[in-house]
């Protein structure tokens, strides 16, 4: 099992420099972010080598299973546990565990996806969720741009 620190990896802005990034907005209860997680770990594993990035913000929400409140340390731990169970890829990108990143994007619901080309600039804010197709269809032209 993945380390409380590791759900929370540093990573500068400077990595995703030049690369496609997809922001996979999300949150340890939400249903339809589970059924989003697979399509998006296929998506990763087939661009990833053409310069796709998948950085992955959640935050806290003051709770665990079945709406146990919990302390940020506990709810911490329990969102490395749901990351593990449902979101195995997640393990290798940044999971950053703030409200400021919801903020900063405008993210009201979840999933939320955001796709940035390889200048930053944002060329698709989804709330909800997309399919594998819909994905591809944002993703591979903006990779096979240089």
């Amino acid at each position: 099992m993945a380390t409380t620190e590791q759900v929370i990896k540093p990573f500068t802005i400077h990595e995703l420099k030049g690369k496609v990034v997809v922001l996979f907005f999300w949150a340890h209860w939400c249903p339809d972010c589970k059924i989003e997680g697979p399509i998006l770990a296929k998506l990763f594993a087939k661009y990833r080598s053409q310069g796709l990035a998948i950085v992955a913000p959640t935050q806290r929400y003051g709770y665990v299973a079945r709406g146990a409140a919990a302390p940020p340390d506990q709810e911490l731990k329990y969102i490395v546990q749901v990351r593990d169970e449902y979101y195995p890829f997640l393990a290798e990108v940044p999971v950053p565990t703030s409200a400021a990143n919801h903020e900063r994007y405008g993210v009201s619901s979840t999933p939320t996806v955001v796709i940035l080309d390889r200048d930053g600039i944002v060329r698709l804010y989804h709330p909800g969720r997309l399919t594998e197709e819909e994905l591809e269809q944002q993703v591979a032209p903006l990779l096979a741009r240089r």
